[in-house]
């Protein structure tokens, strides 16, 4: 029997291992028991339990083992991205739903330290923190988390290169022993904000963009921008917080302490306080957070909370004295919640890029589209109504301009949706008059108060760009053309409107990567006269190997359990739940370590489903159990590789085999094609608590 050990895997994290150990596997169809085929590769992540993963003999509580393919990954990601520079965009990795169930962090660093991918999309807030997080921790060019970095082979071409046919299966692999991961990670959140406008806090706070997916979050949002003082009240408690942590990290005997505190008994509870008090008033040792270890985080935050709000008193009454003319004060325009247009200041006519100019950098784009705003602003008179229903005019000084350009160096990034078709959330794309009796506001209006108020109020805000979804791409589509038609008719009314789109991002997988699809024109879509557009595209399924039409792609996912049992079943026997299973002769079965529960579907089970083990496929037998299923061998006088199988065996449940094979015998496209579902209800499906 082939024999594991946990020394194949190095540990990631609590549920995903690295194998950095050099194995060989076989592809033929007759294999001796002496040559099974392995189940870690040196070019695999495996999402399994936090014991490794790997079946190994009887004895131990190794089950089933969720492996994914990182050349795999590799080449899909070069694949998505060749054709998305065809178009003049970028990509975005979407690895929402713990990256469609592989493993969001792992696959993320994959991208980024082997590709170079910079930006990546999450459905909820608390996916993009973990994401952030992960990202903010220490690495290198050579190593991470102790996995040897030229281990790794990877299949995504150098930079500068791209394969000579997008729609290939070839590439030539590459070995990388440095990290391509950029110093400016992008994270976005794809899903609506929930809980706000608080949430806002989090997004500022961990740098992560939101999409402002209807009328009610931009609302909301602008509830958030009005009360600036609870937003740094949050900011200096959470960095007050974190700094207090950090501090307890860097004394691991404090920690034991606290732990040996807080899990005492009744009796010792009081002498295990005595001693920690004790111990924190002992002087701090040397080290760049030692002050904040003896105190907390609220008298902390209280302390500098009052120093921002005397701060704050001298600066605004600073401000007061800041130009008059006439005697009347400037006020700008106060976000509220009727979003009443604010009526745009007289813009200079746009300067036209020059020819080849290369886009700068999206926060280049960003803030370039700020500043053309406020020396509009500065060009121009301002008029606006104060509290006494009074028009003061007045020029705006440069004083006032380079305050409201520097005073905020944080701000909160944000896109529009626009929902061009797709019918889930977003913006509409028709246009709204301004007396409309039903109480509606026009989209244009709406975004141009926030950039307003990111311009000419100080607003924690970065305008970010406008997306939409495709509901349907495929080759006898028309419905994208329309959609794209719509999307485009909002794109020109928002930059008649004096507004700039940093980016814009409407394509996914199969939007992109359809050949017969022509919806996308950079030239249209992307040029404006007065600034640079840069283009995304949204991509998951791809890059996972999960969209079967583009024969372009590589399957990633491969689902292993071993075999915990083998028996012979007499003819009129039956197995399993039901007796749906009974024996037409003298059979041999199988019994292996995973079940519904674990995520492998129950519709699969009375032959529906297949397994390949030693090179040979098998098919369930009855119906899949809880946390089992069985597996028909074969007659039991047969004598092919059936006879063979024995406890201990691996057996794969769909996916690639070894590291040479693109697809495996059991295909995971096929199953999800038997089931009439789609491959991400598979891998999403999964149990990342038991595999």
């Amino acid at each position: 029997m082939g024999q594991y050990s946990d020394r194949d895997t190095a540990s990631v994290a609590s549920k995903l291992t690295i194998s950095t150990a050099s194995t060989n596997g076989t592809n033929g169809m007759s294999l001796s028991a002496s040559n099974v085929p392995p189940l870690m590769t040196s070019d695999t992540i495996v999402v399994s339990n936090a014991n490794g993963g790997i079946p190994p003999p009887p004895d131990t509580k190794h089950r089933a083992v969720h492996q994914i393919k990182r050349s795999s990954l590799s080449h899909n990601y070069a694949c998505v991205e060749s054709a998305a520079n065809q178009q003049k965009c970028s990509v975005i990795v979407v690895v929402k739903a713990d990256g469609y169930g592989h493993g969001a962090i792992q696959t993320a660093l994959h991208l980024a330290d082997s590709c170079g991918a910079d930006a990546f999309a999450v459905a909820t807030l608390e996916e993009a923190i973990a994401l952030r997080k992960a990202f903010e921790l220490p690495h290198n060019n050579n190593h991470r988390n102790g996995v040897k970095r030229n281990s790794v082979t990877n299949l995504f071409l150098a930079p500068g290169t791209a394969p000579t046919d997008p729609r290939s299966r070839s590439a030539s692999p590459i070995t990388n022993t440095r990290s391509m991961r950029s110093p400016h990670i992008r994270i976005l959140v794809l899903g609506p904000p929930v809980g706000y406008p608080r949430c806002f806090d989090d997004y500022y706070y961990y740098n992560v963009e939101v999409m402002v997916s209807g009328p009610e979050v931009a609302q909301a949002l602008m509830h958030w921008v009005a009360n600036p003082a609870q937003r740094k009240r949050t900011l200096v408690e959470r960095a007050a917080q974190e700094a207090k942590q950090k501090a307890l990290s860097a004394h691991p005997s404090r920690q034991s302490m606290i732990a040996t505190s807080n899990h005492g008994t009744d009796d010792d509870e009081n002498s295990g306080q005595d001693e920690l008090e004790e111990q924190v008033k002992q002087p701090a040792q040397p080290h760049s957070a030692a002050t904040l270890s003896n105190v907390s985080g609220h008298d902390l935050a209280k302390e500098v909370r009052a120093i921002l709000i005397s701060q704050h008193a001298a600066k605004n009454q600073s401000d007061n004295h800041v130009n008059t003319t006439n005697g009347s004060s400037i006020t700008f325009v106060k976000p509220n919640n009727s979003f009443k247009p604010v009526q745009p200041p007289p813009s200079p006519p746009p300067a036209t890029p020059k020819k080849g100019e290369r886009f700068g950098g999206i926060e280049a784009a960003a803030h370039t589209s700020r500043m053309r705003h406020i020396a509009a602003a500065k060009a121009s008179e301002v008029f606006v109504e104060d509290d006494c229903c009074e028009t003061a005019t007045s020029s705006v000084s440069s004083t006032v301009v380079g305050r409201a350009a520097s005073r905020v160096k944080r701000r909160l990034r944000w896109h529009a949706l626009v929902d061009s078709g797709m019918g889930r959330l977003g913006f509409r794309t028709e246009a709204v008059p301004r007396n409309d009796v039903s109480g509606k506001y026009d989209t244009v209006d709406i975004i141009k108060e926030m950039v307003d108020a990111e311009v000419h109020t100080d607003a924690p805000l970065e305008f970010y760009g406008i997306c939409t979804h495709m509901a349907e791409a495929n080759e006898s589509s028309t419905y994208t053309n329309s959609q794209i038609q719509k999307f485009k008719g909002l794109l020109n009314r928002v930059r008649r409107a004096g507004i700039s789109i940093p980016t814009v991002s409407t394509d996914n997988s199969a939007a992109l990567l359809t050949p017969t699809l022509t919806h996308f024109e950079p030239d249209e879509i992307l040029s404006q006269p007065d600034a640079h557009t840069r283009g995304y595209v949204r991509c998951g399924g791809a890059i996972y190997g999960q969209r079967p039409a583009f024969k372009q792609l590589r399957a990633v996912s491969t689902l292993k359990a071993s075999v915990r049992h083998v028996a012979v079943l007499k003819e009129g026997e039956s197995v399993g739940y039901d007796r749906a299973y009974i024996a037409p002769r003298d059979v041999r079965i199988a019994t292996l370590t995973i079940g519904f529960a674990d995520g492998y579907p129950r519709e699969l089970g009375n032959g529906v489903g297949k397994v390949s083990i030693r090179g040979a496929v098998f098919p369930v037998a009855g119906n899949v159990c809880m946390d089992m299923l069985m597996v028909d061998l074969g007659p039991a006088e047969d004598d092919r590789i059936g006879s063979q199988v024995g406890v201990g065996d691996v057996a794969t449940l769909w996916g690639p085999e070894t590291e040479h094979d693109d697809e495996g015998l059991v295909r995971l496209q096929d199953l999800a094609a038997t089931l009439k579902t789609t491959q991400s209800a598979f891998t999403c499906g999964l149990n990342k608590n038991r595999v």
